[in-house]
């Protein structure tokens, strides 16, 4: 049986998928028809030290899938019948020895084993697990340690309980104690134990820990473990002991003390500053020397390429020693520690900017890709590197002790600015860096300072940096030039410095050699000008653009993000010249975001500065901007973009929509002609979701804002307009287009109908009973709102017409009405956006004050029926068990509906202030005083008489009310920037509140008898809460 499985084990590593595959198949079978001897086989070929690691690793990673479906009912796993007595003793006795293994990989695999068969058997079928654990701890065997240790931190992570771990803690720290503080233990064991405290201590932050006996014993354990921490750190850094695991040791030494601090703070406290802080800062000054000598000043042979070696522990100490200490700075006694000795403060500047320069790492990356350090600069780079932790510290330190901490650097900046050293630019650079945090964090920050000889001196620095020959320090003092002028506007403004400075970095953005310097340059101008605008300025515009096009050839990652920020900028500075061909910035504004049109972020800043420059461009130029953007954009647009061009199509189309979105009324003359036939055609082949959302979202965007134009318009079939956008429409409906892909189709229907409907004849009724059909089998409650909203806006101007039309709808034994209330009145609770809400607000009440027979006689869900049954549900069971509702009249569910929007007005809202609900009381002719006894009037806006406004009327507010998704989320299952707000949910309190005083008024009885009937003691809490006398 064994070789079967060794040769099963090696074939699922065959480069050939068919055998892997059916080796696969086989071990699967071999599991469920003969799990004992497969799990023997198992565990036999991970013991046995004569085969290869990689084939015990194999046999250890299936075993653990077999343990899972056949140890225990108790895992989720477990399917089928399970493992005999002798083959878990045999299994669990294994396990036990390749926790012995000289191989850390098998160890941790044996380890994982261990805890989660643990989780099953102990105590109750395992009670000398406990046992053999203390055993191993104990042995002399170093690999058994470290075994031991694993099956620890692993029982730690995900086996013990608390009641478990609590009966054996103390064991366990006077056995983990004895291995840190033992002489003749290795370093690199001492390590584990140490790592393995810190799962302990992490286990206690997990669970409570509250008693007598527990609050002692870990005051106790905080004592003698501050200690032993503290010794820890205060180890010399020798060679000897380097190679011997020293740096590990305090690495994790450094990483427990935080844990402690953070789960036992109370405890902690009376060590914090003697103990903690004063050894970890002590050790840290000696950390980032050593750091420093490997990473920044290149004087060491450490071997920089093993990620498993010391080298990878000695960038990560400081970094754990440095959170430790910005931990601490809010401490009232640590800060004085610093701001009492000017001694102290320098050598935390000395600490700070040691830690902030560039690394001769990070120096050799940047320069072969520049956009690296674009990444780094604009603080979107994934990796924490010491460079980070020490702005992170200073930030913090400038929260406490800001003025001490800006005299000590100032006067270390000054000794850097005077050294002519080859190397000096790094300390320079670091400090402008460090002082740059501060200024960026807080831009008041400046103020006091007045034009006082630190400035002078910073304004010194800077005009030295700008012409440093190393690209980093030049390209630093730029930024810092645009962020300190900034700063110190109010202080500058009778000075020509930020204009010397402006002119400087503009004229180096084009023309400086290096692609760092230019992207710096581009940064510092955006401060600039958010401070120093240019209006009207066509030569700062046209320098930008000269910058952007040097770097978008070769920019990549997050440079493309600069160049967007760029030049929305430069459109700022002149919206009327930015829509010049001769500008360039459309076609670049486009470049730009072309570079990754698939990054959201990205794109969503183009979306915005094109946004702006539309918003911005008045109707006697738009024609210009028309023919600057059009052609661009167009021309990148395939009608049939394959899986490469999707992200710039999908770019593309939403930048159209946008421009023809603020677009005035009617469009320019020939822009349906041009854009049109290729959106249209991509809706009509595209199975995008993305693309045909914005697509769906463009054509409404056309027939709100130049109906007649796409009337008029001919395809080379003959074809209008009108017809190719009901094909398209047609397709979005159909079943076999994804919900999520037709999200925005509701509103071009809705446009249709609002402006073509009359034309449509009979394609008006086949339109909206498709519409209906699809709404019948929607399940996404954003789609559903979407097709809703056709169906709301009609029954704002003519409900009885809308429902009388549904009423005649077949959808296979449903009516069309039937089926459009059940979706609307299921989904209502969860519809979003202010106006979409108000709108069917609105239209419900509409349906309601119609007392239509056909409403009233359609059943729907009510409340949640709870069973009372005392049956535990598993997930199984409520699989097969589904929700049951009660059934009640669809007419009695709106008013529930309108009861729970009631409820859901805000008591500091402006509605309810006016109605005197806080503090409020009612009279008895039923209006409400507010806390001085006078009288408040309900409000008129929405009265009986609403309820019979014109046609005019009512199709003028459903326009208005047409458009509105406000989710703040970016879920791939929502319109993508459809609608926009116009207005807030005030106007939503008032209809419902005068809603309900209609009832009140005109059909009191009525309303009165159905929350009898029907209405929870909540709801009538509600009405209550707003009308006293309503129940």
């Amino acid at each position: 049986m064994d070789q079967q499985v060794v040769d099963l084990l090696n074939a699922t590593q065959a480069a050939d998928r068919e055998v892997r595959t059916s080796a696969e198949q086989q071990l699967r079978t071999l599991q469920e028809v003969g799990g004992d001897y497969l799990a023997t086989s198992l565990i036999n070929i991970g013991a046995t030290t004569s085969y290869p690691i990689t084939l015990r690793q194999s046999a250890l990673l299936i075993l653990k899938l077999t343990i899972a479906r056949t140890w225990s009912l108790q895992f989720e796993e477990f399917v089928g019948t399970a493992l005999e007595p002798k083959v878990k003793a045999l299994i669990r006795r294994e396990l036990f020895q390749i926790l012995r293994s000289p191989e850390r990989k098998l160890r941790s695999l044996a380890a994982n084993l261990v805890s989660k068969i643990s989780s099953a058997d102990f105590p109750d079928e395992w009670p000398e697990l406990f046992d053999d654990l203390m055993s191993m701890l104990k042995s002399p065997e170093t690999q058994s340690i470290h075994g031991a240790l694993s099956i620890l931190k692993e029982l730690l992570d995900d086996g013990f309980t608390f009641e478990q771990f609590a009966s054996v803690a103390s064991q366990v720290f006077e056995a983990l104690y004895n291995l840190a503080t033992l002489p003749s233990i290795d370093l690199g064991t001492k390590a584990n134990t140490i790592d393995t405290v810190r799962a302990a201590l992490n286990f206690f932050n997990q669970v409570q820990t509250e008693g007598e006996s527990m609050n002692a014993f870990v005051s106790q354990a905080v004592d003698v473990w501050s200690t032993v921490f503290s010794n820890n750190l205060a180890l010399a850094y020798t060679d000897e002991a380097r190679k011997a695991g020293l740096v590990l040791l305090k690495h994790n030494t450094a990483k427990a003390i935080q844990q402690m601090d953070s789960t036992f703070p109370s405890e902690t406290k009376p060590y914090l500053i003697s103990r903690l802080f004063s050894s970890v800062w002590a050790d840290l000054r000696n950390s980032a020397a050593l750091y420093a000598s490997v990473y920044t000043n290149g004087n060491s042979d450490e071997d920089l390429s093993d990620p498993e070696g010391e080298a990878r522990y000695i960038k990560t100490l400081p970094l754990e020693e440095m959170e430790f200490i910005r931990q601490c700075i809010p401490n009232h006694q640590i800060q004085a520690f610093f701001k009492t000795s000017a001694e102290n403060m320098h050598s935390f500047i000395d600490l700070s900017v040691t830690m902030g320069q560039v690394s001769v790492e990070d120096e050799d990356d940047w320069k072969e890709d520049a956009n690296a350090f674009v990444t780094e600069e604009l603080s979107l780079s994934p990796k924490y590197t010491c460079r980070t932790a020490s702005s992170d510290l200073f930030l913090e330190m400038s929260d406490h002790a800001l003025e001490p901490l800006i005299d000590a650097l100032k006067t270390r900046m000054i000794s850097l600015a005077s050294t002519s050293s080859a190397e000096a630019w790094r300390p320079l650079e670091a400090s402008l860096f460090l002082l740059e945090t501060v200024l960026v964090q807080d831009r008041s920050y400046g103020k006091q300072l007045g034009r006082s000889p630190t400035v002078d001196q910073l304004l010194q620095i800077i005009s030295n940096g700008v012409s440093s020959a190393n690209v980093f320090l030049r390209g630093r003092s730029y930024v810092f030039s645009g962020t300190l002028c900034r700063n110190l506007k109010d202080i500058l403004a009778a000075s020509d410095i930020p204009e010397k400075l402006f002119n400087s970095a503009l004229q180096a953005a084009s023309t400086d050699s290096s692609f760092i310097v230019r992207a710096c340059c581009l940064l510092a101008i955006q401060r600039f000008l958010s401070a120093y605008p240019r209006r009207h300025s066509k030569a700062t515009q046209m320098a930008i653009v000269e910058s952007v096009n040097s770097l978008i050839a070769d920019s990549a990652d997050e440079t493309p993000s600069l160049l967007v920020d760029s030049l929305e900028a430069a459109i700022k500075i002149s919206p009327d010249l930015a829509i010049l061909p001769d500008s360039q910035i459309i076609s670049l504004l486009f470049a730009s975001a072309a570079k990754d049109a698939s990054n959201i972020q990205l794109t969503s800043d183009t979306f915005e500065a094109f946004e702006y420059l539309a918003e911005n461009t008045n109707a006697a130029n738009f024609q210009k901007f028309c023919e600057t953007a059009i052609p661009p954009l167009v021309g990148g647009l395939s009608t049939a973009p394959n899986d490469d061009e999707l992200p710039n199509a999908t770019l593309i189309v939403n930048l159209l929509s946008i421009l023809v979105n603020h677009a005035p009324t009617p469009l320019p003359s020939g822009l349906v002609d041009f854009v049109f036939p290729k959106v249209a055609n991509i809706l009509l082949v595209s199975d995008d979701n993305q693309l045909l959302q914005y697509g769906s979202e463009f054509v409404a965007h056309i027939i709100q804002q130049d109906a007649e134009q796409l009337r008029n318009w001919r395809d080379i079939q003959g074809k209008s307009g009108v017809e190719v956008v009901l094909n398209i429409v047609a397709r979005l409906l159909n079943p076999a287009v994804e919900e999520s892909s037709a999200m925005c189709v509701g509103e071009v229907v809705s446009e249709i109908v609002d402006k073509y409907g009359r034309d449509l004849g009979e394609l008006l009724g086949q339109l909206l009973s498709a519409t209906a059909q699809r709404l019948a089998s929607a399940s996404n409650p954003m789609f559903v709102q979407n097709l809703i909203l056709v169906y709301a806006h009609m029954v704002t101007i003519d409900p009885q017409g809308v429902v009388n039309f549904l009423a005649d709808v077949d959808l296979e034994g449903l009516t069309g009405l039937e089926s459009v209330v059940r979706a609307w009145l299921a989904n209502f609770d969860v519809f979003k956006g202010f106006q979409e809400i108000r709108l069917n607000v609105l239209a419900l009440a509409k349906l309601y004050m119609l007392h239509d027979q056909f409403i009233e006689s359609i059943p729907v869900e009510g409340d949640l029926i709870v069973e009372d049954t005392n049956v535990i549900i598993t997930r199984s069971r409520a699989k097969n068990r589904p929700y049951k509702f009660t059934t009640i009249p669809a007419h009695v569910k709106i008013l529930q509906l309108l009861i729970t929007e009631l409820g859901a007005i805000p008591s500091d809202s402006n509605i309810a202030s006016r109605a005197g609900i806080l503090p409020g009381a009612a009279t008895s002719d039923n209006t409400v005083t507010n806390g001085d006894g006078e009288d408040i009037e309900w409000e008129d806006d929405f009265n009986p008489a609403e309820f019979g406004m014109t046609m005019s009327e009512l199709q003028k507010l459903a326009r208005s009310e047409s458009n509105g998704y406000d989710s703040d989320e970016d879920n791939g299952d929502e319109p993508i920037g459809y609608f926009q707000e116009k207005g807030g949910d005030e106007e939503t309190n008032e209809t419902l509140i005068n809603f309900f005083r209609t009832l009140c008024a005109n059909e009191r009885e009525r309303f009165e008898e159905i929350c009898r009937n029907y209405c929870s003691q909540a709801e009538k809490d509600i009405l209550k809460r707003w009308q006293p006398t309503f129940v």
